[in-house]
């Protein structure tokens, strides 16, 4: 009987590693243009309420062909299977901004990152929602999340919680 509940608890024990989730805050986010330089077309800054948010916004427009992304570095990510990438999100002003990308890449050696999940759906919610995508595989390096952004002038963009999903 010791045994079987001995193995009982192993099983619910590993389940439970399984399920994890790492909670992370924007607030570390750069925003890069094309080759990865610094831009000058969108700023991050931090959000009141919750202060561990982000306020993406842009003076100038930002098409898809500017190639603008919001580099965020999940510092501390736990090595192990990732199930899921969850983002949570705002869009607010006028409309016509987004999230055109949502990418992890991981990067071992200086100069050389490699995509591991790239979804192009586009994330456009007015009221603040989380979106989320399968990832399913193991981290082996520094991840980082990409998001691509497509912007008009006076809008914003609201990034919340990061979440990676076991």
């Amino acid at each position: 009987m010791k045994k079987l509940f001995f193995l009982f608890v192993l099983v619910a024990s590993a389940s439970f590693l399984n399920a994890q989730t790492q909670f992370f805050s924007p607030l570390s986010a750069v925003p890069v243009g094309p080759n990865g330089p610094a831009s000058n077309k969108v700023k991050v800054s931090a959000y009141c309420c919750p202060s561990t948010a982000i306020e993406i916004s842009t003076n100038v427009p930002v098409s898809e062909n500017d190639f603008q992304w919001i580099n965020i570095p999940l510092d501390g990510l736990n090595a192990g299977m990732i199930a899921r990438l969850v983002v949570c999100y705002q869009v607010q002003g006028a409309g016509g901004s987004y999230i055109s990308q949502v990418r992890l890449t991981e990067m071992m050696a200086p100069n050389a990152a490699s995509v591991k999940v790239d979804d192009g759906t586009d994330l456009n919610s007015t009221v603040p929602t989380c979106f989320a995508t399968k990832a399913a595989y193991n981290v082996s390096g520094t991840t980082t999340l990409a998001l691509k952004v497509v912007m008009r002038p006076g809008d914003k963009i609201i990034i919340g919680g990061i979440s990676i999903v076991r």
